[in-house]
């Protein structure tokens, strides 16, 4: 069990017996047929005072469980950090003031080394690992290379420890704090073929003159919305990428060095779609109602908005390559939130624009679409070396979508939950539906804060048990 989640069990027990308890009162008030001879049943309808006891009494209980469930997830957060040493990686850092920190100079010695390196060729030296990057150039490889979305971050007890000490934000501004986030799984789960660097999407928001911070049991909350197109005039739509974002670019470099380029550093940036969603909604929501609106209501505004992202995303892309980054990933996250044929007007030229443009301007990169439970077969004609499968896809309809593409996913999250034999038998049927040649191996979507440490390695183990010639 995770540490610090005894209580959770008692808290679901509870959670799903209201509804049972729900539908048994339901249940008793429904008309019952009518006997013969007899009128039908007219059920009693509660009086004002019980109609609004009841709704008090159930206001009352979700507040309770909202309350357990913070309790629960705080007094994990508690535990976490109070385990001893041997609960992570011995070589795991969990304190910032032990973190190596990089040398003063390190953004003159990033863009010198790229000066230096453009001079004579366009990509980085392989690294030790490049399994990843000949997979996703669709070369033969001996196995399915793997990493996993969110792979860095908030389920590992080493990350929880770590942000006992800082914040969030101050973690993705910080090239060393950075490093040392991307490194951690890397460290636990040593037959990783990559690294993701440690950041958010949100960055580029912020570049724009959104101020961001992360709230407790919220998530990322940005200072204001962008209500209307009126909103727009707040921003600025062509940021200094270098001046705004140089903190990321600093932190690939300085993990591609600490990595001892063993393995890749992937870059990412969210897609402009996804970025206006969260800039519209003002944040985390649920939904994105409001962004799907303002696609309607101002198609010119919304237009002006995603490829005043576009153009950013470029730039910040080409940064993080130039920074030691070979493999460059695109998230569209909020994809499925709007119809295909939406979807293709006001998204796909902007995508499809910022995988020439990269390739143009930067020859040697390799860029990855992930369009989140959206219509794969929009990128086979696109300059993406790999498009990512959600799990909401099968294997082989993600093939007959996009048979020229290098494919990346697409294991159920969920089934990380899962005791490791099940774990290792589905993953394994999952990499022969794939098939290795021309597949990445990852999940259809993030890492969650309650998955299980244990859950990934047997995922690798699975992984890593599938040669080339037992799935061709």
């Amino acid at each position: 069990m995770v540490p610090g989640c005894e209580g959770m069990a008692a808290v679901q027990a509870f959670v799903q017996a209201v509804p049972v308890a729900a539908h048994a009162r339901v249940k008793a008030h429904r008309p019952r047929p009518a006997a013969e001879g007899v009128g039908p049943f007219k059920p009693s309808v509660p009086s004002r005072t019980g109609q609004a006891a009841g709704a008090a009494a159930v206001f009352a209980l979700g507040a309770w469980v909202s309350r357990q469930r913070h309790s629960v997830r705080c007094q994990r957060k508690a535990n976490v950090v109070e385990l001893a040493p041997g609960a992570w990686p011995a070589e795991s850092i969990t304190h910032p003031s032990e973190v190596a920190k990089p040398p003063e100079d390190l953004s003159e010695q990033r863009k010198k080394a790229w000066a230096e390196l453009s001079a004579s060729a366009d990509v980085w030296p392989a690294p030790e690992n490049d399994r990843l990057l000949r997979a996703a150039r669709g070369e033969s490889v001996d196995r399915a290379p793997k990493w996993m979305m969110r792979q860095a971050g908030r389920y590992l007890p080493e990350y929880l420890a770590m942000l006992s000490h800082t914040d969030f934000f101050t973690v993705c501004k910080t090239p060393e704090l950075a490093c040392e986030i991307t490194l951690q799984p890397y460290r636990r789960y040593p037959s990783l073929d990559s690294l993701i660097i440690f950041s958010d999407i949100l960055v580029i928001p912020v570049a724009m003159g959104m101020n961001c911070r992360m709230e407790p049991k919220v998530g990322p909350q940005f200072d204001f919305a962008l209500e209307t197109p009126e909103d727009m005039e707040k921003l600025n739509l062509t940021p200094d990428v270098e001046a705004t974002l140089s903190y990321v670019f600093d932190a690939v470099y300085w993990t591609r060095q600490q990595v001892k380029n063993k393995v890749p550093v992937i870059g990412f940036s969210g897609a402009p779609w996804t970025l206006m969603g969260y800039m519209v909604e003002g944040g985390a929501v649920r939904s994105f109602d409001r962004a799907k609106k303002w696609l309607y209501l101002y198609p010119e505004a919304s237009r002006k908005l995603l490829s005043a992202l576009r153009d950013i995303v470029v730039e910040y892309l080409v940064g993080q390559f130039d920074s030691g980054a070979p493999l460059l990933t695109v998230f569209d996250t909020n994809c499925g939130e709007i119809p295909p044929r939406l979807y293709d007007e006001f998204c796909v030229p902007d995508l499809k624009y910022i995988a020439t443009e990269v390739k143009k301007r930067r020859p040697g990169a390799l860029v990855s679409v992930f369009p989140k439970d959206g219509e794969m077969a929009t990128f086979e004609d696109s300059d993406f070396d790999v498009v990512g499968v959600s799990w909401t896809t099968s294997p082989a309809e993600a093939r007959r979508s996009c048979p020229s593409k290098t494919l990346q996913g697409n294991l159920d999250p969920h089934l990380l939950y899962a005791d490791t034999e099940q774990i290792r038998e589905r993953t394994v049927a999952m990499v022969k539906e794939f098939g290795v040649p021309k597949y990445i191996c990852n999940l259809g979507h993030g890492m969650v804060p309650t998955h299980p440490v244990e859950g990934p390695k047997a995922f690798m183990e699975a992984v890593d048990s599938v040669s080339s010639e037992d799935a061709p």
